[in-house]
């Protein structure tokens, strides 16, 4: 067959390939029996022991790469029809072509690596917890237990409430103990077990600061590429969040909900303080915009040191308030939309639901 025809068929190949995982998406029980639960399993695990072994973000190097191969390629389409190398009807034939080629050849890839985590089971199936619709009366008394659970572990880490904290432990160390966490979750969910680690801290992590991005779970490689930029009291949820999706953990808000769960089943303090401090602000960002009088009567229990924490954290992530930061959310919200994830970047505050499941189930008492 010519190339240029393979070419073709491919390009043109997305729609069909749109199709067939919408019919697979109405299968979660068999997403997850087969493709969750063998071959991404299997398939991840091998990509995490192939670029686990090296600190380099392989990752983030070759998203880099194919940017700037694809901007090349942009150039030169568009030197051709200036320099007259070719028409305009060509040049967009060429576009066109180039574009859908590009685009069927990733889309194929990101299913086969990692997409149909997306449609698999929920979490909530998993760890055997029930997510309802939450009455502004409960997420009041959810507020409150978080509250003090955050007050009580951040005091455990440094008596000091005068300053803002710093984590005892290193960046390196908090990459090697988040493993920690997910050993003891899966003594009690072996579905959520964790193995072949392969974490890394980017390169110039200031420029996914710019961006808003904390961390990026890289499929092609497997790697979690995680932002160890912003103060150091968020990374440790951080790591773990990118962790829950090395292991098929898809949605934004389950991804959450089990970097939680990691953190408050590790025995580094600093992980328990970094669970409770991301699930609090979550759960009190919902309670503002339902009851925003009892927000502010809760907000009164901070500990200074809780304070201090917030405020830092605040004024780290308003230092990179910049237009692209805000097309980056409107993008990223998109392609979360696409995932059926119907509520795009908002997905992220339904972890709220499934925290409120478990403390239903346990008073958050591990």
């Amino acid at each position: 067959m010519p190339r240029k025809y393979l070419k073709t068929i491919i390009a043109f190949s997305l729609p069909l390939q749109v199709i067939l995982v919408q019919v697979i998406a109405t299968q979660p029980k068999l997403v997850e029996k087969w493709y969750s639960g063998t071959f991404y399993k299997q398939i991840s695990q091998f990509l995490r022991t192939l670029f686990g072994n090296t600190t380099v973000p392989i990752g983030q190097l070759l998203f880099y790469s194919i940017i700037i191969l694809c901007l090349i390629w942009l150039i030169r389409q568009f030197r051709a029809v200036i320099t007259k190398k070719v028409n305009f009807k060509l040049f967009l034939k060429n576009i066109l072509l180039g574009t859908f080629l590009f685009l069927a050849t990733f889309y194929f890839l990101f299913m086969l690596t990692w997409g149909f985590n997306y449609h698999r089971q929920p979490v909530s199936s998993i760890v055997r917890i029930e997510e309802k619709r939450i009455t502004p009366t409960e997420l009041v008394a959810l507020c409150q237990v978080l509250v003090n659970l955050t007050n009580t572990s951040r005091n455990q880490l440094t008596p000091n409430n005068h300053y803002a904290l710093s984590l005892p432990i290193t960046h390196s160390e908090i990459i090697t103990r988040a493993t920690w966490g997910y050993q003891k979750m899966a003594q009690k969910y072996p579905a959520l077990a964790y193995s072949h680690p392969a974490v890394k801290s980017v390169y110039v992590p200031e420029l996914m600061s710019f961006f808003g991005v904390g961390g990026i779970y890289f499929p092609f490689t497997g790697e979690a590429n995680v932002n160890m930029d912003p103060p150091d009291f968020l990374l440790p949820a951080t790591v773990c969040h990118e962790m829950a999706h090395q292991i098929g953990i898809a949605s934004e808000d389950e991804a959450n909900y089990v970097a939680y769960l990691a953190c408050r089943l590790n025995p580094d303090p600093s992980f328990e303080y970094s669970g409770n401090l991301m699930a609090m602000k979550y759960a009190m960002n919902r309670l503002h915009r339902v009851d925003s009088v009892a927000y502010q009567q809760l907000e009164q229990q901070f500990s200074p040191g809780l304070k201090l924490d917030l405020e830092k954290s605040r004024n780290y992530w308003n230092s990179f308030n910049n237009p692209i930061a805000q097309f980056s959310d409107v993008f990223y919200d998109l392609f979360l939309k696409a995932n059926d994830q119907t509520e795009g970047i908002e997905s992220y505050s339904r972890m709220v639901e499934l925290i409120m499941g478990e403390y239903k189930k346990n008073k958050l008492l591990y």
